[in-house]
């Protein structure tokens, strides 16, 4: 369907995301968001996490929805591959998976691809899985904040 160049979407419903693979890099569609159309006519192969649904938007209104999202996930990925050094990218972009599926379920995807998510190499994304490991020992081996500590911390994540 994509190559025909259909307009779908990813249901906002389920928790769910893809991994489109084009012939360069890759880009994340988040739930909501549109896929197909002229934007992946290129694609190569589809990396599902969660329990992808797609639908067909009729409305004019339901396509600008999934266009607007569409464009928020390109924009979350760009601010991502802002950063200078590559691990930290391979990071934040693991980081940002992270608050959406289960590692184990993001482990499913290859290095190589989700490598061509923030433009860093394979072994770099190996390298970005072992810190990210690292520092979730370390927070588990921590004390535990208080509500209102943890309330603050949301708030500096969210004005970051």
């Amino acid at each position: 369907m994509l190559k025909d160049g259909q307009l779908l979407s990813l249901a906002q419903n389920n928790p769910a995301g893809l991994i489109l693979q084009k012939p360069y890099y890759a880009e994340y569609i988040g739930p909501g968001a549109a896929i197909g159309g002229m934007f992946d006519l290129q694609c190569v192969t589809i990396h599902t996490l969660g329990k992808a649904e797609l639908t067909v938007p009729e409305t004019l209104d339901e396509r600008q929805d999934a266009f607007q999202r569409r464009m928020e996930d390109i924009e979350k990925m760009q601010q991502i591959c802002e950063q200078d050094l590559p691990i930290e990218r391979a990071v934040a972009v693991l980081e940002m998976l992270s608050q959406h599926f289960h590692q184990e379920e993001i482990q499913t995807i290859s290095n190589d691809i989700l490598a061509k998510l923030v433009g860093v190499l394979p072994s770099t994304m190996a390298a970005a899985w072992q810190q990210l490991s690292h520092s979730n020992r370390q927070r588990n081996l921590s004390p535990q904040p208080s509500q209102e500590e943890a309330a603050l911390a949301s708030h500096e994540v969210a004005f970051a």
